[in-house]
Protein backbone atom coordinates (compact mmCIF):
# COMPACT_ATOMS: atom_id res chain seq x y z
CA UNK A 1 0.00 0.00 0.00
CA UNK A 2 2.90 2.37 0.67
CA UNK A 3 4.15 1.94 -2.88
CA UNK A 4 0.69 2.70 -4.24
CA UNK A 5 0.42 5.74 -1.98
CA UNK A 6 3.75 7.10 -3.21
CA UNK A 7 2.74 6.62 -6.83
CA UNK A 8 -0.57 8.39 -6.29
CA UNK A 9 1.08 11.31 -4.48
CA UNK A 10 3.57 11.68 -7.32
CA UNK A 11 1.11 11.67 -10.19
CA UNK A 12 2.07 14.42 -12.61
CA UNK A 13 -0.07 17.54 -12.61
CA UNK A 14 -0.55 17.04 -16.35
CA UNK A 15 -2.99 14.23 -15.53
CA UNK A 16 -6.64 15.19 -15.04
CA UNK A 17 -8.37 15.32 -11.67
CA UNK A 18 -11.28 13.03 -10.91
CA UNK A 19 -14.81 14.38 -11.12
CA UNK A 20 -17.42 14.30 -8.38
CA UNK A 21 -19.72 12.37 -10.72
CA UNK A 22 -16.98 9.99 -11.91
CA UNK A 23 -16.70 6.22 -11.46
CA UNK A 24 -14.44 6.43 -8.39
CA UNK A 25 -17.02 8.37 -6.40
CA UNK A 26 -19.87 6.23 -7.72
CA UNK A 27 -18.30 2.89 -6.75
CA UNK A 28 -15.80 3.63 -3.96
CA UNK A 29 -17.86 5.85 -1.65
CA UNK A 30 -20.02 3.20 0.02
CA UNK A 31 -17.89 1.44 2.63
CA UNK A 32 -20.56 -1.05 3.67
CA UNK A 33 -20.37 -4.66 2.59
CA UNK A 34 -22.68 -7.57 1.89
CA UNK A 35 -22.55 -9.72 5.03
CA UNK A 36 -23.84 -12.85 3.31
CA UNK A 37 -21.29 -12.69 0.48
CA UNK A 38 -18.42 -11.30 2.56
CA UNK A 39 -16.33 -8.14 2.30
CA UNK A 40 -14.12 -9.30 -0.59
CA UNK A 41 -17.18 -9.84 -2.79
CA UNK A 42 -18.27 -6.24 -2.18
CA UNK A 43 -14.76 -4.86 -2.70
CA UNK A 44 -14.19 -6.85 -5.88
CA UNK A 45 -17.57 -5.96 -7.33
CA UNK A 46 -16.87 -2.24 -6.99
CA UNK A 47 -13.27 -2.64 -8.21
CA UNK A 48 -14.37 -4.47 -11.35
CA UNK A 49 -17.05 -1.88 -12.12
CA UNK A 50 -14.34 0.77 -12.22
CA UNK A 51 -11.31 -1.02 -13.62
CA UNK A 52 -12.74 -3.70 -15.95
CA UNK A 53 -12.70 -1.56 -19.06
CA UNK A 54 -10.96 -1.81 -22.42
CA UNK A 55 -7.18 -1.39 -22.49
CA UNK A 56 -7.30 2.11 -23.98
CA UNK A 57 -9.79 3.22 -21.32
CA UNK A 58 -7.60 1.97 -18.44
CA UNK A 59 -5.04 4.75 -18.92
CA UNK A 60 -7.83 7.30 -18.57
CA UNK A 61 -8.51 5.97 -15.06
CA UNK A 62 -5.14 7.20 -13.83
CA UNK A 63 -6.48 10.44 -12.42
CA UNK A 64 -5.44 12.71 -9.56
CA UNK A 65 -7.28 14.36 -6.71
CA UNK A 66 -9.71 13.38 -4.02
CA UNK A 67 -12.14 12.00 -6.62
CA UNK A 68 -9.45 9.99 -8.39
CA UNK A 69 -6.99 7.31 -7.35
CA UNK A 70 -6.84 8.72 -3.82
CA UNK A 71 -10.40 7.51 -3.37
CA UNK A 72 -9.49 4.06 -4.70
CA UNK A 73 -6.60 3.94 -2.23
CA UNK A 74 -8.88 4.88 0.67
CA UNK A 75 -11.33 2.16 -0.42
CA UNK A 76 -8.51 -0.39 -0.50
CA UNK A 77 -7.25 0.69 2.92
CA UNK A 78 -10.73 0.40 4.42
CA UNK A 79 -11.48 -3.06 3.02
CA UNK A 80 -8.04 -4.41 3.90
CA UNK A 81 -9.01 -3.98 7.57
CA UNK A 82 -12.59 -5.27 7.45
CA UNK A 83 -12.97 -8.42 9.57
CA UNK A 84 -13.32 -11.46 7.32
CA UNK A 85 -11.47 -9.99 4.33
CA UNK A 86 -8.76 -12.62 4.72
CA UNK A 87 -11.26 -15.42 4.06
CA UNK A 88 -10.83 -17.14 0.70
CA UNK A 89 -7.51 -15.34 0.10
CA UNK A 90 -9.18 -11.92 0.06
CA UNK A 91 -6.05 -10.03 1.10
CA UNK A 92 -3.93 -11.82 -1.50
CA UNK A 93 -6.47 -11.04 -4.22
CA UNK A 94 -6.56 -7.39 -3.11
CA UNK A 95 -2.76 -7.28 -3.32
CA UNK A 96 -3.02 -8.57 -6.90
CA UNK A 97 -5.36 -5.66 -7.69
CA UNK A 98 -2.92 -3.20 -6.10
CA UNK A 99 0.01 -4.59 -8.11
CA UNK A 100 -1.95 -4.31 -11.35
CA UNK A 101 -2.88 -0.71 -10.51
CA UNK A 102 0.74 0.17 -9.71
CA UNK A 103 1.82 -1.25 -13.08
CA UNK A 104 -0.86 0.81 -14.82
CA UNK A 105 0.26 4.00 -13.04
CA UNK A 106 3.90 3.31 -13.95
CA UNK A 107 2.92 2.74 -17.58
CA UNK A 108 1.16 6.10 -17.77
Amino acid sequence: MKTLSGHIKNLPTSLPCGAKEGPFVKHFSDLGHDISEGPYFTFNNAWERVFQVSEDEKDRLVIRGKYGLSLAQAYLAHFSKVPGIEASNGLFLMAERVNALIKRIEAV
